[in-house]
C-alpha cells in the first residue's frame, strides 16, 4: 500500500492519510455505516472522495459552531467586561481533607471521613474589572480540549453578598464534588494543562447598585 500511496498526488495523498486516521483502518458495510460519516472506502478513489465530502460537511460545520460562539461571546461581553474568573490552582485532596474536624458528642465517635485523596478540588479566582462592588455572580468555568467533544466543567460560580467583590479586587472560592472521584480528564488537566482553553462564561451579575445583567443564554 505504502508505494501506491507515494505515488498519489500529494494533495491526494493527504485526504487518504486524513481518511485513514479518521476510519482508524475500518471498513464498513454501507448498511452499516453512518450516513454522516461513512467509512466504507475500499480502494483510495473512494477515501478521497469520501474525504472531501467530509471536509465539506465538516467545514459547514464548523462554520455554525463558530457563529453560535460569536453570538454567546457577544451575549456574555458586558459581563466579562466587569467580572473575570480564572483557575487559581488545581489539587485532589482526600475526604478528611475537604472537611473540618467535628467533635465528639458525649463522647460518641463519628466515623472518620477518608485519608484516600481521590477528589478534584479547583480554587477560582474572581477579579472585580468594574468601578463598582460585586455582590452577586453566576456562571460556568470550563476546559475545552481539542482532543474532546465535550468541555470539562471545572466550577459552577454562584457567589453573593459573603463574597463580594470590591472594584479592582479578588476573591476565591473552592469548586468540588465530594461524592466523586477524580476523573481521567482531570488529572489530564493538571498535568498538561497547556492541552485545554479554559472560557468563563458569565450567566447574572449584580452589582451594589442594584444593576442586575443577564447573558440570556
Amino acid at each position: 500500500m505504502e508505494p501506491a500511496l507515494q505515488r498519489l498526488k500529494a494533495e491526494d495523498r493527504a485526504l487518504v492519510e486524513a481518511y485513514v486516521k479518521r476510519s482508524h483502518g475500518d471498513v464498513l458495510l454501507p448498511s452499516m455505516a453512518d450516513p454522516d460519516q461513512p467509512l466504507t472506502a475500499r480502494n483510495f478513489a473512494e477515501a478521497i472522495a469520501l474525504e472531501k465530502a467530509w471536509d465539506v460537511k465538516r467545514d459547514a460545520r464548523d462554520a455554525v459552531a463558530a457563529e453560535q460562539a460569536s453570538a454567546r461571546d457577544e451575549a456574555m461581553a458586558p459581563l466579562r467586561a466587569i467580572v473575570e474568573a480564572d483557575v487559581q490552582r488545581t489539587e485532589i485532596l482526600s475526604p478528611r481533607q475537604m472537611v473540618a474536624p467535628v467533635a465528639p458528642i458525649d463522647g460518641i465517635k463519628s466515623a472518620l471521613p477518608s485519608d484516600q485523596a481521590t477528589i478534584f478540588v479547583v480554587t477560582v479566582s474572581l477579579h472585580n474589572l468594574g468601578s463598582k462592588a460585586i455582590v452577586a455572580v453566576e456562571g460556568a468555568l470550563e476546559a475545552r480540549s481539542r482532543d474532546a467533544t465535550m468541555p470539562l466543567d471545572l466550577c459552577w460560580v454562584d457567589t453573593g453578598p459573603h463574597d463580594r467583590i470590591d472594584p479592582a479586587s479578588r476573591t476565591e472560592i473552592r469548586c468540588a464534588n465530594p461524592h466523586q472521584r477524580v476523573s481521567d480528564e482531570q488529572r489530564a488537566f493538571m498535568d498538561t494543562p497547556e492541552r485545554f482553553t479554559v472560557v468563563w462564561n458569565p450567566k447574572v451579575l449584580q452589582l451594589e447598585d442594584g444593576t442586575l445583567i443577564r447573558s440570556g443564554l
